[in-house]
């Protein structure tokens, strides 16, 4: 497995590091602390497995607005 800087596309996702083909999600994140996020990425096109690592800014903001995150978080709770 190779470590590689991150090579964000402006709109979302991860461009592998190989081959380039534009890959949506990681496999797995790990949060190591608040701030520190490392990220795994496999390209299911060329096979190449890569971590990337994202620091959030210091003065970021939690958002707490309940409408928010209802809208983006809507319940899977089924009656």
């Amino acid at each position: 497995m190779m470590a590689t800087a991150s090579t964000r596309r402006p709109d979302r996702g991860m461009a592998c590091a190989q081959c380039g083909e534009k890959m949506i999600a990681p496999e797995w994140s790990e949060y190591e602390d608040a701030r520190h996020i490392r990220n795994l990425w496999s390209c299911t096109k060329c096979g190449c497995v890569f971590e990337t690592e994202a620091l959030v800014p210091a003065d970021a903001e939690a958002i707490n607005d309940d409408y928010a995150i209802k809208t983006f978080f809507p319940s899977l709770l089924v009656a």
